[in-house]
């Protein structure tokens, strides 16, 4: 009992810490992409972006960054 417990808690970290890693490089590379887009980002624009915590928001706005003309059709700014 106490054994599968602790694997289930060894598993459900290492879950969360991918989780965590994989959004912490989605604003990595969501930045460097605004910032070759859009030249130097205010600081409360990197702010918002590493206030995103959902990876799937992240990828929107990745997609977003290819078609937008400014920060603002982003939604940031």
């Amino acid at each position: 009992m106490l054994e599968e417990n602790l694997r289930q808690w060894i598993e459900q970290a290492r879950k969360e810490g991918f989780e965590e890693g994989q959004v912490l490089g989605l604003q990595d590379v969501l930045l460097a992409q605004m910032t070759f887009r859009f030249g130097r980002l205010p600081v409360d624009v990197r702010r918002q972006v590493k206030e995103i915590s959902s990876a799937q928001e992240l990828l929107k706005l990745g997609r977003r960054v290819v078609r937008a003309k400014t920060l603002e059709d982003m939604g940031l700014g």
